[in-house]
């Protein structure tokens, strides 16, 4: 039969040289290593990241760089633990962060003083950000540390309850409310009348390609037709000056000749019947 013993309690005796503090002490001197090769390591990242110029590198990265930087600050809280004669994972908060090429998985987890997982969050996303599935939990931080309470959340933003207070259920939660997205907002609005509204803190105008077309077909046959009015009106006016000038000209008689027929230099007109009696150079 298998059991584990408390070392706090257990010792190999006198003159054997060990102790529970001496095991402390040499597990936080291993922990501060680590946290120190860890720091090494995170300098490199973030040297390679400065010099790099693909974006998927980079994205890579600095997606290492934080996940050292959060193992190397765990070591040091677990120097710092077994030092002052608490448990070595006692108040440590882990997060770490995986890529899966078509997304990435996001894990949290916290523990009590005792050292025991109190509580575990997993999120899967794609690479736009869009939850894939997420599942959070609940532990005891006692004993065995089962599960309290357990929530899935689905990729249409569904929660369900899998697990309360100890118990297995099958729950649906609420589902939380979900965010508009552009086209939804832009057509709630247009529908509702509006000329224009805002999304994620800017705003935009409800107006189509289609209308805006419509539009400026529109002005431009508005245009069209007051240049057309506008040149009809200048062509009558200067018809109407011409009509009055041939009026006023003395040598034309409108009542017995066309009004091309004029005297030019030379040659006679008879006063009484207005025709010419003679002609000279040029023409009549």
């Amino acid at each position: 039969m298998a059991f584990k013993m408390n070392s706090s309690s257990f010792t190999f005796g006198d003159g054997t040289g060990y102790s529970p503090l001496a095991k402390k002490d040499k597990l936080a001197s291993q922990s501060e290593n680590a946290a120190a090769r860890l720091a090494k390591k995170q300098a490199k990242l973030e040297a390679r990241l400065a010099n790099s110029t693909n974006e998927k590198q980079k994205a890579r990265l600095a997606n290492r760089i934080s996940n050292v930087s959060s193992k190397a600050g765990e070591k040091t809280q677990q120097a710092e633990n077994l030092r002052g004669g608490k448990k070595r994972r006692a108040g440590i908060e882990k997060s770490r962060t995986r890529n899966l090429g078509a997304g990435k998985l996001d894990t949290d987890k916290t523990f009590n003083e005792s050292g025991k997982k109190v509580t575990v969050d997993r999120t899967l996303t794609d690479n736009d950000g869009n939850i894939i599935r997420g599942t959070s939990k609940t532990k005891t931080g006692t004993g065995t540390n089962k599960t309290v309470d357990k929530t899935i959340t689905k990729s249409d933003g569904t929660q369900i309850v899998k697990k309360k207070d100890g118990v297995k259920v099958n729950e649906p939660v609420e589902a939380p409310t979900k965010e508009l997205s552009f086209g939804e907002a832009f057509k709630q609005n247009k529908a509702a009348g509006k000329k224009e509204f805002t999304w994620k803190g800017k705003k935009y105008h409800t107006g189509t390609k289609d209308e805006a077309d419509a539009k400026s077909k529109a002005e431009q046959e508005a245009a069209a037709k007051a240049e057309a009015e506008a040149a009809a009106a200048k062509a009558k006016a200067e018809a109407e000056a011409n009509a009055n000038a041939s009026n006023n000209n003395p040598l034309v008689n409108t009542n017995t000749v066309t009004p091309d027929v004029v005297q030019t230099s030379g040659g006679g007109i008879n006063t009484r019947t207005n025709m010419p009696t003679s002609y000279g150079y040029g023409k009549f």
